[in-house]
């Protein structure tokens, strides 16, 4: 108890899991209680398809997560060529990508050796697709480029002095056309971050225009564009959590770490 009050009363805050022990102490825990318990996470060819007309994804008998769902929906809508996963775990995510799109290359990454272990005794045909890749480093010309980079449930847990920011750059970095960020809106102030990076001159794309895209079973994203799209601009965070049960301590975390940033190069004195 004594650890966790002097954790919480810390100026910064670290991350939070540790990425070492994460996927023993609490990714395969919260896989098959939160996911495989209540949805199919493993599809295989002809269990899903994509409705052009609709935009929507069909998953025949068992329903599939709807994080998962909202992912395969926007490959569907905007037609990317290459996807590429930040974080991805067991695979399950950008294996089924490949299932429901044969032709889009996919590739993945994670810095956890045992999270990429598992992803592959999940999805052996993922073997050649996946690598080591901490998004927090600095950028390697070594990582995938893609027309689609997307995160699920990652971004949201780095709270580690400015990482987010850096996680959040380099996303944009790696992508030619979008990047998706399937993330709970409360556990940073993703939209203003973004303004303030794409301000400061620290992300790589000229333009940067913001969407929420909502998945047809209820999930909810923030879509990053290069071009302009025909959709609604997002350009606040308040829109992303509309609806969504307050968190004021997940909004005061948040707070903190935009806090921390020092954005662009500013007159000093």
């Amino acid at each position: 108890m004594f650890r966790q009050l002097f954790y919480k009363s810390r100026k910064f805050y670290d991350d939070d899991f540790d990425w070492e022990n994460y996927t023993r102490d609490s990714y395969l825990r919260r896989l098959k209680g939160d996911v495989e318990a209540k949805y199919r996470a493993i599809s295989a060819p002809g269990e899903l398809e994509f409705y052009a007309a609709t935009g929507r994804v069909i998953s025949k008998g068992q329903p599939i997560q709807p994080n998962q769902q909202l992912i395969l929906e926007a490959v569907g809508q905007l037609g990317p060529r290459t996807v590429h996963e930040v974080g991805c775990g067991g695979g399950d995510h950008i294996a089924n990508v490949a299932t429901l799109y044969p032709g889009v290359e996919v590739s993945g990454g994670d810095r956890g050796a045992s999270q990429l272990e598992l992803a592959l005794q999940r999805h052996a045909g993922l073997q050649g697709r996946l690598g080591l890749q901490d998004i927090t480093m600095p950028f390697s010309d070594r990582w995938p480029r893609a027309d689609l980079v997307y995160s699920q449930a990652v971004v949201m847990h780095i709270h580690t002095a400015v990482s987010h920011f850096v996680a959040l750059s380099n996303m944009v970095r790696m992508a030619e056309k979008y990047v998706l960020l399937v993330e709970n809106p409360h556990c940073h102030n993703f939209v203003a971050d973004l303004k303030a990076l794409h301000e400061g001159g620290h992300l790589a794309w000229d333009s940067l225009h913001m969407y929420r895209f909502d998945g047809s079973t209820g999930a909810r994203a923030i879509l990053l564009s290069r071009a302009p799209l025909e959709r609604p601009a997002l350009t606040s965070d308040q829109q992303m959590r509309e609806g969504i049960k307050p968190s004021p301590r997940r909004e005061k975390r948040a707070n903190e770490d935009s806090a921390r940033g020092l954005i662009g190069f500013g007159a000093a004195g």
